[in-house]
């Protein structure tokens, strides 16, 4: 019978999160007075969801330790809805709901991988969570965010150069140790990074000034490279490309950065034996399957062996993966979820790239336009970058999935992104109401 219920339960969970998909995208194309009703279906998704999974884990390890963590995490998502609807009325709900979706397929993956890990996630996500619900106000308030180019870029370089003395991970200096912790430095340099460009081209976009900007951007790049974090210089090569075009509109610098990044990229293979190695893996891990390609052929036999529907939550094999909890999480979601779960996912990340793109759009002062451009390219390329490299698509880059890899540093790193964007979004209806009142006066 537990066999029956189990089985079951992987097509229901598939449609389900299909169905959320689609709730989202139908959100996304209606007027926002008239999403209600969409509102309504994506919480009842999300929760029976929830619920489905912290079941079968009850079930499955017959421990009542889930029981109680599943409550906890309840609580914490009725919070985080209750009080940006109260704070935040004017907030993009549908990134909202995106965002809770997502931390609960994490917070699920990560508890049937390690409960541990997924009890101190959960502490470390509510308490950033609180950090950031006072961002929007705070950017709303403080207008002077935008002046502050040049400390955004000290902040930035710093933190990579203590990168730079941090524990090596796989090849990289990915950490710094502080007692029983440790921080990814990375992952808020990426912010750090976003506000430095957007405040130094809502200041100038001359000539003199790109020259200097982009001496700053290839700087933090550089340090990156340095540390053999290869996956945060490239995503900040491309947020930097994408938001000095989105300032100058001037494709010869597309054109000059891109030739750059080929040269770059050339130096890189030849100098670093860590960038050289994982692009060998990438074109041919199956000769190396008992050594270094045991990665990614291990990531590739669980999307596959997963098919459809998956195995089953519980029923699959996914701690087989190295690092499954962080770098390779998509692979363990398309084991025991299937295809189907996993793809509906990755959409779901794609919703709200273009939720965060929409936002952009109508901002009309450029250091918002350029804040949310920036954040929605790093969330996006993140994300491809993570998914991407677990199938095979590129070299493997060590980018975690946000919202659902395991990782303090990543979580709180996300949170503060999607509420910088949520105060774009109050921003942008504040200009509306601004021009609106103008227009009504005249």
């Amino acid at each position: 019978m537990q066999s029956l219920l189990f089985d079951l339960s992987k097509y229901v969970l598939a449609f389900l999160m299909a169905f959320y998909c689609l709730a989202s995208y139908v959100g996304y194309s209606t007027k926002e007075k008239k999403r209600g009703g969409i509102y309504f279906w994506q919480y009842c998704i999300m929760f029976l969801i929830h619920f489905l999974c912290y079941w079968m884990l009850f079930i499955a390890y017959d421990d009542y330790k889930y029981f109680y963590l599943y409550f906890i995490e309840v609580i914490y998502f009725i919070v985080v809805i209750g009080v940006y609807s109260l704070l935040y009325p004017k907030a993009s709900k549908l990134l909202i709901n995106n965002m809770c979706l997502l931390m609960m397929v994490g917070f699920i993956m990560i508890a049937r991988l390690d409960y541990d890990k997924c009890l101190k996630q959960l502490t470390i996500a509510a308490i950033s969570t609180v950090i950031t619900f006072i961002i929007p106000a705070l950017f709303k308030k403080v207008k002077t965010f935008r002046n502050f180019a040049w400390a955004y870029c000290f902040i930035g370089i710093t933190l990579l150069i203590v990168l730079l003395l941090g524990n090596t991970v796989f090849g990289a200096n990915l950490t710094i140790s502080i007692g029983q912790f440790s921080i990814q430095p990375a992952e808020f340099v990426k912010i750090s990074f976003v506000l430095f460009v957007a405040s130094a081209f809502n200041q100038s976009t001359e000539f003199k000034n790109v020259v200097y900007v982009s001496i700053a951007a290839a700087i933090h790049v550089l340090l990156l490279v340095c540390a053999t974090d290869l996956g945060a210089a490239l995503i900040l090569f491309i947020v930097y490309m994408t938001m000095l075009y989105i300032a100058t509109k001037k494709g010869g610098y597309l054109a000059c950065g891109f030739l750059s990044f080929g040269v770059a990229s050339y130096l890189a293979y030849n100098l670093f034996g860590h960038v050289k190695q994982r692009v060998l893996i990438w074109l041919d891990p199956w000769s190396r399957i008992d050594g270094t390609g045991y990665q990614i052929t291990q990531s590739l036999f669980a999307i596959g062996m997963g098919s459809w529907f998956g195995y089953g939550l519980t029923k699959g094999a996914p701690e087989r993966i190295p690092v499954a909890i962080k770098d390779f999480m998509f692979s363990a979601i398309s084991e025991e979820f299937g295809i189907i779960f996993s793809l509906a996912l990755v959409l779901v990340c794609l919703n709200n790239l273009i939720l965060m793109m929409s936002i952009a759009s109508k901002c009309n002062t450029l250091f918002y336009r350029l804040v949310a451009v920036g954040l929605g390219c790093t969330y996006g390329f993140q994300v491809f970058l993570t998914v991407g490299g677990a199938a095979k698509l590129i070299p493997m880059t060590g980018v975690t999935l946000p919202f659902v890899s395991y990782g303090g540093s990543s979580i709180l790193s996300s949170l503060v992104m999607f509420a910088l964007i949520n105060a774009m979004y109050n921003m942008r209806h504040d200009e509306r109401e601004l021009v609106n009142g103008k227009e009504k006066n005249k």
